[in-house]
């Protein structure tokens, strides 16, 4: 019966990075208007899509560091695990598309 807990609260943990992966694209879709007008408008909001794209490990960091610290202080410890697996899966994901990207063809 634990392992089922156990299996549920990391599936939660993952569904709770999940939608705070999707807040965060909310985010900078809704504040990359504004920056777009400040550039100038047109395909400036394309540099700002971008740009927050690539860096998606580094912005991920400042929302899922927090959120550990938080469960591990509720003693979550299988939140914990799903959000860290869905974090790594995020990084490697990002990675592997930076370097398909950016490798020479």
């Amino acid at each position: 019966m634990e392992h089922k807990n156990e299996l549920l609260g990391v599936l939660s943990g993952m569904l709770l990075l999940l939608g705070m992966h999707l807040i965060a694209g909310l985010a900078v879709f809704l504040v990359s208007f504004p920056i777009a007008a400040l550039l100038g408008g047109g395909y400036a909001i394309l540099i700002v899509w971008a740009f927050s794209a690539i860096s998606i490990f580094l912005w991920q960091l400042l929302y899922v560091i927090p959120l550990i610290f938080w469960l591990r202080r509720r003693q979550r410890r299988a939140m914990v695990k799903g959000v860290i697996i869905c974090a790594v899966l995020t990084a490697l994901l990002n990675g592997t598309c930076y370097l398909l990207y950016f490798s020479p063809k």
